[in-house]
Formats: C-alpha cells, sequence, structure tokens
C-alpha cells in the first residue's frame, strides 16, 4: 500500500517482497538512505542528480512508511524512482535492480 500524504491518498501497486518494512528495520532505513546521498554527492551531471534526489525522497517515503506502519508514504520528487520500480516489476517482477537478483529472480522468492 502507498500512501499520499499530501492528498490523503493510497495507492495500489504492484511490489515484491524485497519492498516491506519488518521490525527492528529503522537503522536498515537509515543507511539506504545514507547511502543514496552520498551518490547524490557524486552525481556527475544534472539527470544523474535528479535519479540519485528521487532516490533520496523514496528512501525517506520508506522510513516515513516504516513510522506509519506502512510499506511506503508517497513524498515529493519521487516520481522518478517510483517509475524505476514500476518498470522493474513489469519486466523482472522485482523492485530491486538487476545485480540484486539471485539467478535471475527476485531474492524475496
Amino acid at each position: 500500500m502507498w500512501v499520499d500524504a499530501d492528498k490523503e491518498e493510497v495507492y495500489r501497486m504492484k511490489y515484491c517482497g524485497c519492498l516491506r518494512n519488518g521490525k527492528g528495520e529503522f537503522v536498515l532505513r537509515c543507511k539506504e538512505i545514507w547511502d543514496e546521498v552520498v551518490e547524490v554527492c557524486g552525481a556527475r551531471n544534472w539527470e544523474e542528480l535528479k535519479d540519485e534526489v528521487s532516490d533520496v525522497m523514496f528512501g525517506l517515503g520508506r522510513m516515513l512508511g516504516y513510522l506509519c506502519g506502512h510499506v511506503y508514504v508517497k513524498m515529493w520528487f519521487d516520481e522518478r524512482h517510483v517509475k524505476k520500480i514500476e518498470g522493474r516489476m513489469e519486466e523482472y517482477g522485482c523492485v530491486r535492480s538487476k545485480r540484486h537478483l539471485v539467478a535471475g529472480m527476485c531474492p524475496s522468492l
């Protein structure tokens, strides 16, 4: 379930078990955000910067979702990352990039 905090709307989107917020994962959410912030600092051009900022915003939405009991809360400027996830789910059934797949399959299966 996705929640848009501004519009108080709930979105339904296909996602795999890799996108979850289990108990005790707050520190993991913080680490994911930090990793994305580091990537923002290394962006080499405007398009890459927009991609990385979108990744950070998605991470913040996951953290807020964790705190609110949701998988994710929609954030400003997260559209690029959400579109990446939608494309990955359509192509190979996992929200993560291909380098994280195990034998070509989603690691949550």
